[in-house]
């Protein structure tokens, strides 16, 4: 009987979300994370804490962590606004939660800042500079994770944590692949020194834009206005007070005319891709594109992870992107992660024998599989609708999302699985 000590490969969302709610229910755990160190710079810009991934966080964050992240995440935002390229409104939801206190609030909040508040009290549990290379079984029924330095950790359980590229994912179950979708995203942001300068229909929320020809526009922002008591210890440090609109563009690669080798295009050549594309588009948003510096201009191809079967469970398991990776147009990744962490904690934080753990293992699992590709379907079905190069087709989303704008009941539809 007891707690099973726990490996966790990887101190990105999932994986640190997972720690804090081990630690805290006394499971002995340890992170293990190639960044070498906390201060590696995190890829990517900003992500949305929907109330999915609130609740899972308040789950596992003690509750000084929690409130933590409650004053260091940005604005809630105040609505989703569906636009078409030339800004004409085609469907508003408005968020019924803008108190930055509520669970059910949507938290935009940069990557940095994020990693920052998870890594709270965890110091001694998080070992940085250990790349991970394979899993061995040891004859006592326990699972040794082996690092590139050399070393070696032996545990009861070893998770993967460790993202789209996952090295445990290809060990455990090395058919389990991405796949190309044919798209590539193309992603900025832009300081927000002077809001009158961009147009207000861009700074309450998360907003999709749908262009002509399969181009498609995410635009959103990330702000401090709100910070209330000036001394509280869980405000925003002064480098996490960039106030900053974020933008993504994506079109098929043979749209935007690039070869399988555009990872070598750097700053300026992606930014002159985009505003080729966009010349036909809104002046406000074509502004966005102007005032964005190349330096602050990456690129990704947009890949999706393929729906997998459960499989025979061991002391081995996934969690978040290392299983069921998806594209970006729910928004949902890091929410899955989250909610793959909240599950995994209450499974490994009961008591029970050494037998029913691989039984616990395995309906966490089940359920895990379900929930993350049920995200994943619905992230590719965006995908594909808000990339149509038929006329007709984005004929009839714009009417869909129009007739939904003047059916409140229904906008809760567009919501679902957030």
């Amino acid at each position: 009987m007891g707690h099973p000590s726990v490996i966790i490969v990887g101190a990105g969302v999932g994986g640190l979300c997972l720690a804090q709610g081990l630690k805290a229910s006394g499971t002995p755990v340890k992170v293990f994370e190639r960044d070498p160190s906390r201060t590696t710079p995190v890829e990517g810009y900003r992500l949305s804490v929907s109330a999915t991934g609130s609740r899972a966080l308040k789950t596992c964050l003690p509750k000084k962590v929690f409130d933590m992240l409650t004053m260091r995440t940005g604005e809630p935002s105040q609505r989703v606004t569906f636009l078409d390229h030339k800004l004409n409104r085609l469907l508003a939801i408005d968020l019924r939660h803008r108190d930055r206190q509520s669970d059910e609030a949507e938290r935009p909040v940069s990557r940095t800042t994020l990693r920052r508040v998870l890594l709270e009290g965890l110091d001694d549990v998080v070992h940085f500079g250990k790349t991970f290379v394979a899993f061995e079984d040891e004859t006592d029924g326990r699972v040794t994770a082996v690092f590139a330095d050399g070393s070696r950790e032996t545990a009861d359980l070893l998770v993967g944590a460790d993202g789209a590229n996952s090295r445990v994912r290809s060990q455990l179950l090395p058919d389990a692949k991405r796949l190309e979708t044919g798209f590539v995203a193309i992603g900025g942001k832009v300081a927000l020194d002077g809001c009158d300068r961009f147009s207000e229909l861009l700074l309450r929320g998360p907003t999709p834009i749908l262009g002509p020809r399969g181009c498609f526009l995410f635009v959103s922002a990330v702000t401090y206005d709100d910070l209330g008591d000036p001394g509280h210890v869980g405000r925003p440090k002064a480098d996490e007070r960039e106030n900053y609109l974020m933008w993504g563009f994506s079109a098929r690669r043979e749209r935007l005319g690039i070869s399988n080798d555009f990872e070598r295009i750097e700053g300026d050549g992606l930014k002159h891709l985009v505003e080729r594309l966009t010349t036909e588009w809104h002046s406000d948003l074509r502004h966005v594109l102007a005032a964005t510096k190349p330096a602050a201009i990456k690129s990704f191809a947009v890949k999706t992870s393929t729906e997998v079967r459960p499989w025979r469970t061991r002391n081995v398991t996934l969690l978040g992107d290392a299983l069921h990776n998806m594209p970006p147009y729910r928004g949902v990744g890091a929410n899955s992660a989250l909610w793959d962490a909240a599950l995994l904690c209450k499974t490994l934080s009961g008591e029970y024998p050494d037998d029913l753990l691989i039984e616990h293992l395995a309906d966490y699992e089940r359920r895990m599989i379900r929930h993350g590709f049920r995200a994943v379907r619905t992230s590719l079905a965006a995908m594909a609708q808000f990339h149509s190069e038929s006329l007709f087709r984005r004929t009839l989303t714009k009417v869909f999302l129009r007739t939904v704008d003047h059916l409140p009941p229904l906008q809760g539809m567009i919501m679902t699985g957030r």
